[in-house]
């Protein structure tokens, strides 16, 4: 259970930026990096980039992430108008989706997620609102009341919660230093590591190496996210902003949906099915667009409040994501005396959804927090009252019943290829076919079922590659003649 209380917050007072250091072993003849050296301070907000949502990624990095078409998606979401919503909350719930782990987040040295920090609620102002034994608030902007029906918008403030000492969050603050290489392999330090280091990157002696500190601010850590997501050598590309690096982020290939699509013996894949029409563009091989109902849209808007710490740990990315598969495995490498918690690990590799931001006909299932609830003591004529509040379903509608039931209400949609989403209309397949200079005879309509492996297909995708449907579902709609 947590509690709530009012706290002093001055939005408009400038506050001196945080800044954390790294040392760096630089090879100025090799121009590389060959390792660095990290406090707890620095692991800290760098474990806590696995806690963020893919929708908080795409804000943070204002709709440049470099992740496949998720931008394309984000884009969409922003633009769709409120009438095809079942709230208006539903659209903050995918631009803005909150983070189960703010409560620890909030304890960091530097919090790149600035914005939910310090974290608000919302409730309704209205004093018969207020009076009732149980009322509701809310985490997201926008909420409706369910007693009065109009929006929740006084705003409090959680109380910082006291859940570690001395400001530690996922790892232990103490004299550990850690050591991390180029592609973000993370160890604690060791004097048998530091021994192998130098034959494993062919360096006579570390030592002789040039070290140099490298300052991050907010600015800083967000730029070192991009390039943790975009591909390889992170630290080089830093130290050496000039050097002309390949990106190792390997392109989608058929070989990658042809290893999903088999596994469909597997009991994990098993589920029920949703429709898609797809139209193929048989002179390229390619898919155009689809046409979807609002069920298939919710699984993939849905997408946005996935934690990039879960979406790592259901999928195998070893060749995706740039270096975020490695600091993944670091995590679960480390050892649990590292880590302030066993609860403190799990929400770094398997974080769950915050409440009611999951959708209960998603098939890639990502558990959900529990509500939560807060008791009050109310001073009033008649001496001490005490209320209950319950946190409500942003996604609730007065009219629906229905609790935690998608974002989107009854509406037919169309994606084209790069992931951009808009809602069916007469005119939606015209546009798009005289976008792209087609005839009707280029084109092949198929319709075809969606599974969870197929969904699983559409996720991994859309973070790799700008043609999505093609590659996650062009293999499968051709042997669906």
């Amino acid at each position: 259970m947590e509690s709530s209380k009012w706290v002093e917050w001055s939005p408009g007072k400038e506050r001196e930026e945080e800044r954390l250091s790294l040392n760096v072993w630089v090879d100025n003849a090799k121009k590389r990096v060959v390792l660095a050296e990290a406090s707890s301070d620095f692991i800290n907000v760098l474990f806590s980039f696995l806690t963020l949502p893919l929708g908080t990624i795409v804000k943070l990095l204002s709709k440049n992430s470099g992740l496949g078409s998720i931008d394309n998606l984000y884009d969409s979401i922003e633009k769709l108008e409120d009438q095809y919503w079942r709230t208006k909350a539903c659209r903050n719930m995918l631009l803005s989706p909150r983070n189960v782990a703010e409560k620890y987040c909030e304890h960091l040295k530097l919090n790149v997620d600035g914005d939910n920090n310090p974290r608000e609620f919302y409730y309704c102002k209205m004093e018969g609102c207020k009076s009732h034994s149980k009322y509701y608030f809310s985490s997201v902007r926008d909420t409706i009341c369910h007693y009065c029906e109009e929006v929740m918008d006084e705003v409090e403030l959680w109380k910082k919660v006291e859940i570690i000492e001395n400001d530690e969050v996922f790892v232990k603050k103490n004299n550990v230093k850690y050591i991390i290489t180029d592609d973000f392999h993370v160890k604690p330090y060791s004097m048998s590591y530091y021994y192998d280091m130098p034959k494993d990157f062919g360096v006579e002696d570390l030592y002789l190496m040039e070290v140099r500190t490298i300052e991050f601010g907010r600015e800083e850590l967000l730029n070192l996210l991009k390039k943790l997501l975009e591909g390889k050598e992170v630290l080089t590309k830093i130290c050496f902003p000039d050097l002309c690096i390949r990106s190792t982020t390997p392109i989608y290939n058929d070989e990658m949906e042809i290893k999903i699509f088999e596994r469909k013996d597997n009991a994990q894949f098993e589920t029920s099915t949703l429709q898609i029409t797809l139209f193929l563009n048989i002179t390229n091989n390619n898919v155009v667009c689809a046409e979807l109902e609002e069920e298939l849209a919710n699984q993939l808007f849905s997408f946005l409040t996935f934690p990039l710490g879960s979406v790592l740990g259901f999928i195998d990315y070893s060749n995706f994501l740039g270096c975020m598969p490695n600091l993944y495995n670091s995590i679960q490498e480390l050892k649990i005396n590292y880590f302030t918690s066993e609860e403190a690990k799990s929400m770094l590799i398997s974080p769950q959804l915050p409440p009611f931001f999951g959708y209960n006909k998603q098939m890639l299932n990502i558990q959900e927090h529990p509500p939560y609830f807060v008791n009050r003591i109310n001073i009033c004529k008649k001496g001490l009252g005490k209320s209950y509040s319950s946190e409500i379903d942003p996604k609730l509608p007065m009219t629906d019943i229905d609790s935690n039931d998608g974002f989107v209400g009854i509406q037919s949609f169309v994606v084209t290829d790069d992931f951009h989403f808009t809602p069916m209309s007469s005119l939606s397949f015209t546009q798009i076919k005289e976008m792209l200079g087609l005839r009707v005879d280029h084109l092949e309509k198929r319709e075809m079922s969606i599974g969870k492996a197929q969904v699983l297909n559409l996720l991994r995708a859309m973070l790799v590659s700008k043609t999505v449907l093609s590659d996650a579902l062009f293999h499968c709609a051709k042997q669906a003649k």
